[in-house]
């Protein structure tokens, strides 16, 4: 049935036209979160030592770094459905590389192609979930975002550990191959976001973003702010998640491998929680109103740490954290509110490289101040990074320069 010209899309016929979008994203989430259980048997392989394995994983982040900023303004400027299918081509070449490589400097090789795949599909997604999202519908699909995220950190570690046990670690790079081909495949069928939101409302398609004029000067401070509350969040990840809690959980309370990997794992599953009803209060307060708070919750429940003495205070401790932790999807909800489309380019690789600088610092700050002064003042240090975080982005986004926002942006 045709939509008369005007009607809003429905949530069904918004959530239906990005299943397959997501489906994409959901393979290819798995197989980024693989690599950490293969790193035992690379180490073994290739008689290197931790630290050098240890470079497979910097080189990928850092190629990410380097790449977010010019590859968002060439995304922004390209059709996305070529750019989904060329990040996920890329991805497959690069795990292909890895898999096959007799020599630990073209593993390096193929984790820096794969980190160049993974930033250009995964920052492609974020441009069409903006121009695919009405007002109307855009809480649920980057809640819809965040679970696919989740599942993927989720299962990824899961089957890269079953399939290198069964194998080797080289057939685990299949977990990249096959869903990258997919997306090489299957991403330039899909139909552009601008043409699928018209025929949703009757009304014509704007033009490609190749096409757009620009809108003045870029909103430096929305792009700032929201870029701090992206390094938040993915401080807490990169620190707290990754590094702390583990630490933590081992020395302190005396849990084991499997311990540690089932209260991770418990948080994991919360967070599926926290996902579905921060995208009930971003649809029904907007982003601004529940991502900004929401930081400061994430940042003080931290502290909760603080009194834990036992197993029970660790699991009521990370359930604490993990129902607080939004997770970065909003924010780039967020974002796209409050900037205008001309700028998407700049403001996406500039929110994408933020989060990385904040994920990439987490470990060494927070490593280094739990090794010379303890846990304590490792997380009091961290609530405390976060909250300054919140108020400076607070500052930044609160006050607009009158014309940087269109009229009829919205602005929640």
């Amino acid at each position: 049935m045709t939509a008369s010209p005007g009607a809003r899309p429905t949530k069904i016929s918004a959530a239906a036209g990005v299943i397959p979008l997501l489906a994409i994203l959901a393979g290819l989430e798995i197989g980024l979160s693989f690599f950490a259980p293969l790193l035992p048997q690379m180490q073994q392989e290739f008689g290197i030592s931790a630290g050098v394995v240890a470079l497979a994983l910097a080189l990928y982040n850092g190629i990410r770094l380097a790449f977010n900023m010019p590859m968002s303004r060439f995304i922004a400027r390209s059709a996305l459905a070529t750019m989904l299918a060329a990040g996920g081509g890329i991805l497959a070449i690069g795990a292909i590389v890895v898999g096959v490589a007799p020599s630990f400097s073209i593993v390096l090789l193929g984790r820096g192609i794969m980190g160049l795949g993974s930033a250009l599909f995964i920052l492609t997604v974020h441009f069409w979930l903006a121009r695919l999202a009405t007002p109307e519908n855009k809480a649920q699909l980057f809640s819809y975002h965040q679970l696919v995220g989740l599942t993927g950190s989720t299962l990824g570690p899961a089957f890269g550990g079953l399939v290198a046990g069964w194998l080797s670690w080289r057939y685990a790079f299949g977990l990249a191959v096959v869903p990258g081909l997919i997306a090489a495949v299957a991403g330039s069928r899909l139909p552009y976001p601008a043409a699928a939101a018209a025929a949703a409302t009757g009304e014509a398609a704007p033009p490609a973003a190749s096409g757009m004029a620009t809108m003045g000067r870029a909103p430096t401070r929305e792009i700032l702010g929201a870029g701090m509350i992206m390094a938040s969040f993915m401080f807490f990840h990169g620190g707290i998640v990754m590094i702390l809690i583990p630490l933590f959980s081992a020395r302190e309370i005396g849990l084991g491998p499997e311990g540690i990997g089932a209260i991770l794992m418990l948080g994991t599953l919360q967070r599926f929680g926290a996902a579905l009803i921060g995208g009930r209060l971003v649809g029904r307060f907007g982003t601004r109103r529940v991502v900004m708070p929401g930081l400061v919750v994430l940042a003080l429940s931290i502290l909760s740490f603080l009194t834990v003495k036992s197993v029970s205070g660790l699991v009521l401790a990370v359930s604490l954290v993990s129902w607080a932790n939004l997770g970065g999807s909003f924010v780039i909800a967020m974002l796209t509110d409050r900037v205008p489309e001309a700028h998407w380019g700049t403001a996406l690789g500039a929110n994408r490289t933020m989060g990385d600088v904040g994920a990439m610092i987490a470990p060494i700050l927070l490593g280094f101040i739990s090794d010379h002064w303890g846990f304590e003042t490792a997380f009091v240090t961290a609530s405390g990074v976060m909250l300054a975080s919140a108020v400076l982005a607070t500052v930044l986004m609160t006050s607009r320069t009158p014309g940087s926002l269109p009229v009829g942006q919205q602005v929640s």
